[in-house]
């Protein structure tokens, strides 16, 4: 497994919402927050996408781009001129219209809502833009896996929620895969998902965590000096190894912290602390709170 596949088991839709849409004649829709990101595949049409609050001009997408939009209220429009108005909602279906149909310009777009949970999802959705254009060749994996999900949209059979769940899921890892992959913006973690000097030591950070690693037992897993690792690490990475892991240590408790009632002592020794004092004042200079009142805020919160 990957880093970016470490990451993203922790990122799984849980009730996402999804809606086609179909807009006659000119409009502008406007979307609220509605989750952490939401994803855009344009059936049809040639539209404008635009952050409400965001300094950059509008985007252009046409039939066949996906956009990805950081949370943020924001708007699609056949004219941004257009008065917003609220997206379109059926009662029976997750499919709506709105406009007339003898107007002409007819525009279809599908959309998902998805609700990231936690630090570890903040760090992907970090590498995005406001709104991220992507255009998938025809045949290519993310368009065949977005047709999928668009066709079951609709279809009310027992378990289609998790299905389109997954079917989201899958949309997603694709996406990210081809946004990095063309964008030339890809973070500088990004290039350590395929550094043979590097990706085993993320891998064994990600998935144990509660072992006592140094950067003498992590460099040995790369098959490099100490100082080699340390410094190769620091430089594609942009933090040292045992910052990275402590880093890593702290979002794994917080959502332990907020997704389970176990005691912060099983979590302080599930993500390598030997003793809940320790893990107490760890979690402390991180967040500024002690780990029982932030899972209290968090509770509150929900």
């Amino acid at each position: 497994m990957d880093a970016l596949s470490d990451l993203l088991q922790r990122s799984r839709a849980r009730g996402a919402a999804f809606s086609r849409t179909t807009m006659y004649g000119e409009w502008c829709v406007q979307f609220p927050v509605g989750g952490t990101l939401a994803i855009h595949s344009i059936i049809d049409g040639d539209l404008q996408a635009w952050t409400v609050d965001g300094p950059d001009a509008p985007v252009r997408v046409v039939g066949g781009d996906v956009v990805l939009v950081r949370a943020a209220p924001h708007l699609m429009a056949s004219d941004p001129a257009a008065t917003p108005q609220p997206l379109p909602r059926s009662e029976t279906s997750r499919s709506a219209s709105a406009g007339n149909p003898e107007a002409g310009r007819e525009a279809q777009f599908f959309c998902g809502a998805y609700v990231f949970e936690g630090d570890l999802s903040k760090s992907l959705l970090d590498t995005l833009p406001p709104i991220a254009r992507i255009r998938p060749r025809g045949g290519s994996a993310l368009r065949s896996a977005l047709d999928l999900l668009i066709a079951q949209v609709d279809i009310g059979d027992a378990g289609q929620q998790v299905l389109l769940d997954r079917l989201l899921d899958a949309v997603l890892v694709l996406a990210l895969r081809e946004w990095f992959a063309t964008s030339g913006s890809a973070p500088r973690w990004i290039f350590a998902l395929d550094d043979p000097a590097l990706a085993p030591a993320l891998h064994a950070m990600h998935t144990e965590p509660e072992r006592a690693w140094t950067v003498a037992t992590l460099a040995g897993l790369t098959h490099q000096s100490r100082s080699g690792f340390a410094r190769r690490f620091t430089d594609t990475i942009g933090v040292p190894p045992l910052q990275y892991l402590a880093d890593w240590r702290m979002s794994v408790a917080k959502e332990a912290l907020r997704d389970t009632v176990d005691s912060v002592a099983t979590i302080a020794g599930s993500v390598g602390y030997a003793s809940e004092y320790a893990f107490a004042a760890a979690f402390k200079r991180h967040t500024g709170q002690a780990p029982g009142r932030w899972r209290s805020a968090q509770a509150a919160a929900a």
